[in-house]
């Protein structure tokens, strides 16, 4: 146990101290520290999303990441980690409102190749093939014919071209 000493006092001390050696509420408290003092930086938000997402706090997290947005809404790895968090809230599935993130998130960026995939997922998942197919050539369009991600789409065509034909 720590003993009682003013909160001032205490967020100096966790400050002061090198990040690899604080625990996972004392980080917490140093990143909400951080966002007081920067609050129209999204940053902040985006880091506690991630630290309580580790903590298997996903509501919170969820919560975090859309702070982050509300702070620049096109802030890409929180786009992403909110999608993600969604599609961990939602039992691994990847719904309408996870989808519209990853697909948010690509289309600001489109070297943000997994988040064009997933984008399609839930046209793949309702069986408009055609249409996730149609997405998926746009997401690869500008990759190199050597990029090791091709692999990824020529087996999801494959899948979805076996699929058409039972």
């Amino acid at each position: 146990l720590l003993p009682d000493q003013p909160f001032s006092a205490r967020e100096a001390e966790i400050a002061a101290r090198p990040a690899d050696e604080l625990l996972p509420g004392e980080m917490l408290a140093r990143l909400q520290k951080t966002a007081r003092e920067r609050p129209e930086e999204p940053e902040p938000q985006y880091y506690i999303g991630v630290l309580l997402r580790a903590q298997g706090r996903t509501d919170d997290a969820l919560r975090a990441f859309q702070s982050a947005l509300r702070r620049d809404s096109e802030y890409i790895p929180a786009l992403i980690a909110l999608a993600d968090a969604v599609v961990a809230r939602d039992g691994g599935m990847i719904t309408e409102p996870a989808a519209r993130l990853y697909d948010r998130a690509w289309r600001l960026d489109n070297s943000e190749i997994r988040a064009g995939i997933l984008a399609a997922m839930p046209a793949y998942e309702a069986g408009d093939l055609d249409a996730a197919q149609a997405h998926w050539e746009k997401v690869f369009a500008d990759l190199p014919a050597d990029d090791p991600r091709r692999a990824m789409l020529n087996a999801m065509r494959a899948e979805a071209d076996a699929a058409r034909t039972e």
